[in-house]
């Protein structure tokens, strides 16, 4: 499943985003609570208050990291979701195709 997943603030103006192929896990995986709502074919979208589970289901996924470009996105998603904890106004957006 690819995906592209920003930054966003409010009006969708932030212009942090990275392609990400085969790490989020399906949605029918019933171990991970965030992860499995992301849908793969629309939008999906997180807030700051939900930023403690995401990363802890974030640092999970690790594993399924099998090369140097997964890798490097999946630190990216991790550095924004770090951001968007921090800062009310940010979203983290899930975008499939």
């Amino acid at each position: 499943m690819s995906l592209v997943i920003k930054l966003e603030d409010d009006l969708g103006e932030r212009s942090e985003w990275v392609i990400l192929n085969g790490v989020v896990p399906a949605p029918s995986d019933p171990t991970f609570v965030l992860l499995s709502g992301v849908d793969p074919f629309g939008k999906t979208v997180f807030n700051h208050l939900q930023m403690e589970g995401f990363l802890k289901e974030w640092e999970r996924v690790r594993e399924r990291v099998r090369d140097d470009s997964q890798l490097e996105a999946w630190q990216r998603v991790k550095q924004m979701a770090e951001t968007c904890r921090q800062d009310r106004d940010l979203y983290l957006r899930f975008v499939g195709n």
